[in-house]
């Protein structure tokens, strides 16, 4: 197992408190051999799923997946990985249910960050803490005021803030391509189909970091912490004030003075 990996899993508990497991991913290659505990959806499951199916069976269950080409029952999250042309996509089709305009349409497909064919043979999904070999990048869910730490530790040493890109859906082609691609941490809101599909919560949202900034991560983590400017859970100061009643309560007590 990978101690680098190993030391980010146990930053992010002991900082952010997350309910279900942040997650390696790896795009593996004609070389790579997979993990020996993975389930591939149609040996193992007996149907095809989407990759965010697989996410969510990951970081709840804790299951390793492995999916190829024909194990994936979503062609969008197909075309990102690269195991389809993206032909038909680009047409604008699809982003018809988003655009009435053609021109707006094929921008819409056109900025999804996405691989070229047969770049990756495979993808692979597991929980980090027991992840045996080297990912691209991790992904954890959580609250917003979990992915603020987060936000903030990836903030570290760099200073200019933490973007993020969204059309509304199509939200795996940020972590499939465009964060490994980019070099860059990113947080992204859950697109429709991860939310109809792969169970994803009203109140999540989700943070990928690539391999190369575990970390800074680590190390921002610690240091917003250390400082004591913000974490979580976020303790409630308001305890902390005198609360305030009806002035019928305070007839109760002849003596009290406000």
């Amino acid at each position: 197992m990978s101690d680098l990996c190993i030391r980010l899993h146990e930053a992010l508990k002991k900082y952010g408190h997350f309910s279900t497991l942040p997650i390696g991913v790896k795009l593996a290659g004609a070389n790579d051999n997979a993990p020996p505990k993975a389930k591939y959806p149609l040996r193992d499951i007996g149907n095809r799923v989407a990759v965010c199916q697989g996410l969510t069976i990951a970081r709840s269950i804790g299951w390793t997946m492995a999916f190829k080409k024909e194990d994936n029952a979503c062609p969008l999250s197909a075309v990102f990985l690269g195991h389809i042309e993206p032909d038909l996509l680009l047409k604008g089709t699809v982003a018809g249910y988003y655009q009435d305009d053609e021109a707006c349409a094929k921008l819409m497909e056109e900025s999804f960050p996405r691989w070229l064919v047969d770049t990756a043979r495979e993808l692979w999904l597991a929980p980090l803490q027991k992840f045996d070999f080297k990912p691209d990048l991790a992904i954890v869910y959580g609250n917003s005021a979990q992915i603020l730490t987060l936000i903030q530790a990836a903030n570290f040493r760099k200073g200019s803030g933490i973007r993020s890109s969204s059309t509304g859906r199509g939200g795996c082609a940020a972590w499939i391509a465009g964060v490994v691609q980019s070099g860059e941490c990113t947080y992204m809101i859950p697109g429709p189909g991860e939310r109809v599909f792969a169970g994803t919560q009203d109140y999540e949202v989700s943070f990928a970091i690539p391999y190369q900034k575990f970390e800074t991560v680590i190390d921002g983590m610690d240091y917003v912490r250390k400082k004591g400017a913000f974490k979580y859970p976020v303790p409630n100061l308001a305890v902390l004030a005198e609360p305030k009643f009806p002035k019928e309560y305070y007839a109760l007590d002849p003596s009290w003075k406000p």
